[in-house]
């Protein structure tokens, strides 16, 4: 602690003697966290909340029964509570959860099982008007038991359907206050309406479930958004980014600082990189590769005393495969356009180039982690590794899509090496007289597909930001006909029917046929061209310790809580 004392110290000693601009010992001694997501609403589960930054940067703010792993598998969350299976049933899975007696929100209002009940109903797809992001294994729920402010609930699902990653629902994100939602929808609390099934007020609450919780920079009232987890949001400027302070009612273990500056997209520092400003302010990043510039921002380094290792790379390992997700409308309404279109990308070359070392990925479903990954990409994807320009001219023309075809490419601007690669499939494309339009747009979102693009570079689960897990089979459902993640309206019941049985099969034996089925229908309808395991940079400078990379969707910044700026 002596040099950050010294540093404290002396900043003080400056900051009283004289008006610096800029001079703030919070502001020196707070760590900044570069991320490439946009952070739009507190609400991360739901559909633009989910697929941008806020998983990203509020892991630690919305904690719940378990968070993702720097591995990405699903670890238990016992600050939150517990869960635990119960022998009640054997055709039908019981959990009972029991939250932790100190649990409760930064505005003092306790944590129950109302939150769980809130979560359900908004995943489940029963109730209409919510707009989750998935409804992955939540759909499997017959009924979760509460009783209005209790700390313990019961979720039982439908017989049949023990969904495999249940662990990983009432996760982090997931337990909104429901407090927030019950004032606003004028009930004084969100079991009653869920259990009586009150569509009017069911009405109110999705709304403000949806879009009550909105975060916009410079408009941002702390209040307003109760914090359940070792830090709370205290602003959000463009200026300033998203900062977090500790939360003083959490009752784990403390953060490690007392403060953290989070830049997501559309913020100073990352404007600034974008625009060829970088400086060296940053001290933690997690971005695509090549998002703000050709070369990705470096960390400040501070000095040390002691020897220790230089700042440098973290692995590189992504558990998210970057695809281009076509929209089942439009000029892609066919599957044989959509195949004409696959024919004419250089999938070898973009992942070349712009894969940074990574091979092609030809599964849509699995991610480059799992143990069957290997077996299947062997097997699929090999008429479509490289470009074959007299091919799709000839399907494209035969697929009754109108000639010449014109693909509108889409994808969260600005980004550097998604715009290189766009150009490269253009000029591959135009040799079958396919034109590529590069529409790439600071506001792109789900909504613009089939509209504004006809395709979308993202990565698995349909992200713009860091995605994966180690158990994929939550992003499966972005092929499923009825799930909101889903954003190009595929639909093939057969692909339905083999996803819900693929998500009660815990055994990769039983897996394996029902992938390679699913890959083969993937391939000939092509809803989506996996390219190659997303690449991602990932940075530590030496005046932070703790920091872990994180490969999975809430990144980095899994165990933010445990970042602290170097002792030496």
């Amino acid at each position: 602690m002596r040099t950050r004392a010294l540093l404290a110290a002396s900043l003080a000693m400056v900051c009283g003697t004289a008006v610096v601009a800029g001079c703030s010992e919070d502001t020196e001694l707070s760590v900044n966290y570069l991320i490439d997501g946009a952070v739009t609403t507190y609400n991360t589960e739901t559909l633009n909340g989910g697929i941008g930054g806020g998983q990203m940067a509020l892991a630690r703010v919305l904690p719940g029964f378990s968070y993702l792993g720097p591995d990405g598998r699903v670890i238990a969350d016992t600050d939150i509570g517990t869960a635990t299976p119960q022998p009640v049933d054997p055709s039908r899975l019981t959990v009972n959860y029991q939250i932790n007696p100190r649990a409760v929100y930064s505005d003092g209002v306790p944590l129950t099982c109302d939150a769980m009940t809130l979560a359900w109903a908004a995943h489940s797809g029963r109730f209409s008007g919510f707009e989750p992001v998935t409804t992955a294994g939540y759909r499997d729920i017959e009924r979760v038991e509460c009783a209005p402010g209790a700390k313990t609930a019961t979720v039982t699902f439908r017989p049949g359907r023990a969904y495999r990653d249940w662990k990983g629902l009432f996760g982090a994100g997931t337990l909104i206050p429901p407090q927030v939602v019950a004032r606003a929808s004028g009930v004084p609390d969100v079991v009653g309406p869920i259990s009586r099934g009150d569509r009017r007020v069911l009405g109110q609450m999705a709304r403000i479930w949806n879009t009550g919780l909105s975060m916009t920079p410079g408009e941002f009232e702390p209040a307003d958004f109760p914090a359940l987890g070792p830090y709370r949001v205290q602003d959000y400027t463009r200026g300033g980014g998203l900062v977090l302070s500790a939360n003083d009612r959490w009752w784990g273990q403390p953060a490690g600082e007392q403060q953290l500056t989070l830049w997501p997209r559309s913020t100073a520092m990352s404007d600034d990189f974008a625009d060829g400003k970088g400086d060296s302010k940053v001290d933690v990043l997690d971005i695509g590769a090549g998002t703000y510039s050709a070369v990705d921002p470096a960390p400040r380094r501070q000095s040390s005393t002691t020897a220790a290792p230089p700042a440098g790379p973290m692995p590189p390992a992504s558990l998210g495969v970057e695809r281009i997700v076509m929209a089942g409308r439009g000029v892609f309404a066919t599957s044989a356009a959509r195949r004409a279109f696959a024919a004419c990308v250089p999938r070898d070359g973009l992942a070349r180039e712009f894969g940074r070392g990574a091979p092609i990925a030809n599964n849509h479903l699995l991610g480059p982690g799992d143990l069957l990954t290997g077996a299947l990409d062997a097997e699929f994807g090999r008429d479509y590794l490289r470009a074959d320009p007299e091919r799709a001219a000839r399907e494209a023309r035969e697929s009754g899509a109108g000639a010449p075809m014109t693909v509108r490419i889409g994808y969260l601007g600005p980004d550097m090496r998604r715009g290189q690669m766009v150009a490269a499939i253009t000029a591959s494309c135009q040799r079958a007289g396919i034109t590529v339009v590069d529409a790439a747009s600071e506001t792109i979102g789900p909504a613009s597909l089939g509209a504004d693009v006809d395709a979308l570079v993202t990565a698995s689960g349909n992200g713009f930001a860091a995605t994966g897990a180690a158990d994929p089979i939550r992003d499966s459902y972005a092929f499923h006909r009825s799930d909101p993640s889903n954003i190009g309206k595929y639909s093939n019941a057969r692909v339905s029917a083999l996803i819900d049985q693929l998500a009660v099969t815990v055994r990769p034996a039983g897996q394996l046929p029902l992938l390679r089925e699913i890959e083969l229908l993937l391939w000939q309808d092509m809803p989506a061209l996996p390219l190659f395991v997303e690449p991602r940079t990932r940075l530590s400078g030496d005046n932070v310790d703790n920091v872990v990379p994180g490969n999975a969707r809430v990144g980095t910044g899994w165990n933010i809580d445990r970042w602290m700026l170097s002792d030496t």
